[in-house]
């Protein structure tokens, strides 16, 4: 804590600053007993960190829901901290808190890897009353991750934009540029839109995500989202480097056995000359590799029907170290889909991921679905569904696949769960007359889904089409007219609803 001296006059702290230094002074020497008791084994320095920052401006009292911000807030963080993996360190950082109107009223309360329940005390002490200094305490707690060779994650909380620094996304971009390595995510609470284009500035200048809170509710599906990223980082650095007492080096490939089905082969490509060093054809539940020191990628072929060749697509670059074993522990997507919807017109399975934007897995119909919908491996990570539909019929760029199942989180040497169960049906009317029809999201302006006559009749029109819950507006194709016209608004389609419209035809 810090006290001001001028000239002639010497500020004698409060009685309520005096308490919060001591349980300070106590969260500090409980977190370094907890340092100095716990080893740091070379696994564990793999596993990520965060760093909260949360706002304790005097805006904080504003109401939310009939309570006060700061008090919904305590309420969702004594939910999400316990929840967070025990091998994640998870610090506390807060500004506004001490003095009304000090840009410099920024402190880290809880040092990172300090005690859950010294976090939980301290968001329960703070009073809102100052500033929102957002771009310094992101720029102090960065300061202190220079020596780290592991991205930290920064998530900051917060009902306003920044009332201190003329431009805090420039601070943002200028620490991202100086090689700091960790990534911002942000949450705005309770926001007016000039206050989240702010914070969704800040994000995206810090590698991040924002998040959008109106009230407590969405303010904890917020942060669950952002446990649900720490989760998957956690299972990642599961997949560890083992010591092994061997002159060679070893890779562990481990595949849930279910997931054998979609995977015709394996390939090692060594990193040096991109030459294929092994095919593993057939790969089994788990196999061992001696392989000389160096890296090495991963590439998994996905069969196909009738003798096409495999979709290939790449699971990584793996380090080999001599004298260990480098386990790669794949985990499985399922794609649970309902019996109406399994007859609907997919053309391909697409699969993508969110951490590596040009992951790109596309298994194709080729007149048999039988491998559509099996059970994918697939690295851990955070993936989206998609699918295209057939092309002899259906007009969709191959830039926009449909999206129906986002964000399936899939843990090392675990399961991830995939449901298509929502979708939509055209009743055929008695009269014709129809060529063909546009769905159109209204939330996320998605799509469209376009359906065409196809040459030898109208069948594909009044087929079954996964889509994903939402509002949606349905134009059609009219005999004779050249512009598409409106069909029906304000479509309501929900998980688990396979949706029979009839246009009125």
């Amino acid at each position: 804590m810090r006290f001001r001296i001028t000239r002639g006059q010497r500020r004698c702290p409060s009685r309520k600053e005096v308490s919060m230094k001591i349980l300070r002074i106590c969260c500090l020497a409980l977190c370094g007993l907890v340092a100095l008791s716990v080893p740091v084994t070379a696994a564990e320095s793999n596993y990520p960190e965060m760093m909260l920052i949360l706002d304790a401006s005097g805006s904080m009292w504003g109401k939310v829901g009939g309570e006060a911000k700061i008090e919904a807030a305590r309420k969702v963080f004594a939910e999400i901290i316990p929840s967070i993996p025990a091998e994640v360190k998870v610090g506390l950082t807060a500004y506004g808190h001490n003095r009304k109107g000090d840009c410099a009223d920024i402190e880290t309360l809880v040092p990172l890897g300090g005690d859950r329940q010294a976090i939980l005390q301290m968001i329960n002490s703070l009073q809102p009353k100052g500033k929102t200094p957002i771009a310094d305490s992101i720029k102090m707690v960065s300061e202190t991750l220079k020596a780290k060779e592991n991205e930290t994650m920064i998530v900051l909380v917060s009902d306003g934009e920044e009332t201190c620094n003329p431009d805090p996304c420039g601070v943002v971009r200028q620490l991202k540029a100086s090689g700091i390595k960790f990534v911002l995510h942000v949450v705005g609470f309770d926001v007016n839109n000039m206050q989240r284009d702010q914070l969704t500035c800040l994000a995206e200048a810090g590698g991040g995500d924002y998040y959008s809170a109106a009230d407590s509710q969405a303010l904890l599906s917020s942060l669950q989202q952002v446990r649900k990223t720490v989760e998957v980082k956690v299972q990642q650095a599961k997949t560890a480097t083992r010591s092994m007492a061997t002159g060679l080096g070893k890779l562990q490939i481990s595949i849930p056995e279910k997931g054998r089905v979609s995977v015709n082969a394996f390939k090692l490509i060594r990193l040096e000359d991109e030459k294929i060093i092994k095919t593993i054809s057939e790969p089994p539940a788990e196999s061992i590799h001696p392989l000389p020191a160096g890296t090495y990628r991963l590439i998994a072929g996905f069969a196909n029907v009738n003798n096409k060749p495999d979709s290939e697509v790449s699971f990584g670059e793996w380090t080999v170290i001599g004298g260990a074993t480098t386990v790669i522990d794949l985990g499985i997507l399922t794609i649970n889909i309902t019996p109406e919807l399994a007859r609907m017109a997919t053309g391909a399975v697409i699969i993508t991921s969110k951490e590596n934007p040009s992951f790109n897995l596309a298994v194709a119909y080729n007149d048999n679905d039988y491998y559509l919908y099996k059970p994918k491996p697939l690295p851990a990570g955070t993936y989206d569904l998609n699918v295209h539909y057939k092309k002899s019929y259906l007009y969709l760029t191959e830039e926009t696949p449909i999206l129906l199942v986002p964000d399936v989180v899939i843990p090392a040497g675990g399961e991830g769960a995939a449901t298509i169960d929502s979708g939509i049906r055209l009743k055929k009317p008695a009269a014709g007359g129809l060529d063909g029809f546009e769905l159109i999201s209204v939330e996320e302006n998605w799509g469209p889904l376009r359906v065409v006559k196809a040459k030898n009749g109208d069948y594909p029109l009044w087929m079954e089409y996964g889509v994903p819950p939402g509002t949606y507006r349905l134009q059609g194709y009219l005999e004779g007219m050249t512009e598409p016209m409106p069909l029906v608004e304000g479509l309501q389609i929900s998980a688990g609803e396979l949706l029979e419209v009839d246009t009125g035809l």
